[in-house]
């Protein structure tokens, strides 16, 4: 990255942050964590997508270290890994409310 400003890197820093972020299946699994650890089952379940799919988009949240996997019990469990990212989910239902003109998004 040698001669590019800091802003410029910085910047796609931050676009590859939100392209990780930028899918409705990995947004679900996000806004499924931050009440806490859940299994892949559970994930699966809940999200309707196949085991394949799953692991597709729980990789690419593993890779922006947004999540971390854990095992107890034979089971695996995926957890956010701050809780800035819950923040990152807050800000953006405000944002959408501001800009929608709803109020805050659930």
């Amino acid at each position: 990255m040698g001669d590019m400003p800091d802003g410029v890197i910085h910047a796609g820093v931050k676009a590859d942050l939100f392209k990780s972020m930028g899918h409705p299946a990995r947004i679900l699994v996000l806004e499924m964590l931050v009440n806490g650890p859940e299994t892949v089952s559970n994930l699966r379940d809940c999200t309707g997508l196949e085991a394949s799919n799953l692991s597709q988009h729980l990789g690419i949240l593993r890779r922006q270290r947004l999540i971390v996997p854990s095992r107890k019990d034979g089971r695996l469990f995926y957890e956010l890994t701050s809780p800035e990212v819950r923040e990152v989910l807050e800000a953006a239902r405000g944002l959408l409310g501001s800009i929608l003109g709803v109020g805050v998004l659930r």
